[in-house]
């Protein structure tokens, strides 16, 4: 809030705001004098020089943390961050569209409206759709990307599209502000900047073997993973940000072949787990039972979510975390030394699952909840295409997957995989 208005000022505006939102009755008496004063003061328009460099936005808007570059497998390079949206006013805040841009080039980096934006939108509470009631709060999980070859911006900056709202105190619906209380009802604003991380992703080779792994539940659209945003300390924390499920495909394209409730029937349980780099292991977990993948998921408290798991220290402030681990079969011990390429453990079915597979993601902390996640690209794999059609009824009929093999496939080196992206590994 820019100074000139002053703090009992701005408290004026929300109160003049609620109780002129359905306009005067007929015959009432004009606007009162602190409504006059406000229009004519705080928003005299383009030519007042006492608000030329501020607007009343509603809103508080802050970034989470700075968006690291990451080389994705779609030959872009993806900027990967949330912002945090927070309503301070007894208005209702509708998100209508979010963009984000250089600030020195000016080229857009991101564009969310409609269906894009209730896509990467989430308001606290998991309140359903996009308006911030009073006091409300949401976030907002963006993906700024750069096309291949384009230099990666220094910052973030961002325009943001609202409309602005009072609730009726008849019938309790939200209805269009009043023009005269000065505070437009549809408005867009420029700021936020989001400062971009200098450093480049950790280099890793890959957790698994093999060809057919599909990249379930990855970056970067997708909110399994980066919706969890988790409050330790006083902070938040996002720590499977760059979090992947792997699945493994059979030969037919399939997920299981045989009874869809026994994990040995799937392609990837009990397979070899792999560490990614030289390291130090620092904390282990093994004793979760194994889940049957046809049954519901029983409640788990949030930090056994990970079933049976894997910590390792791999440098440089990198650590990497392998989850659902198979019952009896990590291999390591804390403390333990590890090569990049030793066995760590299983592929298993346990903890927060709903079949066999690998959770894995890097992160800048030791703990697996109360840190962030960062990006990683691997040494090399080959992609075979993405995934196409209903993934959910891949998972609960088996198969054959439907893989659109156009997309990207070939060899890629040092690239981050997305979101569905079907992987062949280096056998060793």
């Amino acid at each position: 809030m820019h100074r000139t208005i002053g703090a009992a000022a701005a408290l004026c505006l929300v109160a003049i705001a609620c109780s002129a939102c359905s306009g005067p009755a007929p015959g009432a008496a004009p606007p009162s004098a602190p409504l006059a004063l406000f229009v004519s003061e705080a928003a005299a328009g383009p030519n007042s020089t006492s608000q030329a460099a501020a607007e009343f936005t509603t809103l508080v808007v802050q970034p989470i943390a700075s968006p690291q570059p990451v080389d994705a497998s779609d030959g872009r390079t993806h900027l990967v961050y949330e912002l945090l949206l927070v309503n301070g006013t007894p208005l209702h805040t509708r998100i209508d569209a979010i963009a984000a841009f250089d600030p020195e080039t000016g080229a857009t980096l991101g564009e969310w409206k409609g269906e894009s934006l209730a896509a990467i939108f989430r308001l606290n509470g998991r309140l359903p759709g996009g308006t911030l009631g009073a006091g409300g709060s949401a976030y907002a999980f963006l993906d700024a990307t750069v096309p291949e070859g384009a230099p990666v911006p220094k910052a973030i900056k961002h325009r943001i599209s609202v409309s602005r709202f009072v609730e009726s105190p008849e019938d309790k619906k939200l209805v269009p502000l009043d023009p005269r209380t000065g505070v437009p009802g549809v408005a867009s604003f420029e700021g936020v900047e989001a400062a971009v991380d200098a450093g480049r992703a950790v280099v890793i080779q890959p957790p698994l073997r093999g060809k057919g792994w599909i990249a379930f539940n990855g970056c970067c659209a997708d909110l399994q993973h980066r919706g969890a945003v988790m409050a330790f300390n006083g902070a938040a924390k996002i720590p499977e940000r760059f979090a992947i499920d792997f699945v493994k495909l059979d030969s037919e394209r399939r997920v299981f072949s045989g009874p869809a409730d026994r994990n040995e029937s799937y392609a990837d349980f009990g397979l070899p787990v792999y560490a990614v780099a030289d390291g130090t292991v620092i904390e282990t977990s093994d004793g979760a039972p194994e889940r049957i993948p046809t049954k519901p998921r029983e409640p788990t408290r949030f930090d056994t979510a990970g079933g049976n798991y894997v910590v390792i220290d791999i440098g440089g402030g990198h650590f990497a975390y392998f989850a659902h681990l198979k019952t009896g079969s990590v291999a390591v011990k804390r403390g333990d030394q590890v090569k990049a390429g030793d066995v760590i453990g299983y592929l298993g079915d346990t903890g927060n699952a709903d079949g066999p597979h690998l959770h894995f993601h890097v992160m800048d902390g030791p703990s697996p909840l109360s840190s962030n996640g960062i990006p990683y690209v691997y040494e090399s794999f080959t992609g075979a295409g993405r995934l196409a059609g209903d993934s959910d009824r891949l998972i609960e009929t088996g198969g054959p997957a439907n893989i659109d093999a156009a997309w990207r496939s070939g060899p890629h080196k040092a690239e981050f995989p997305l979101d569905l992206e079907v992987i062949d590994f280096p056998d060793k």
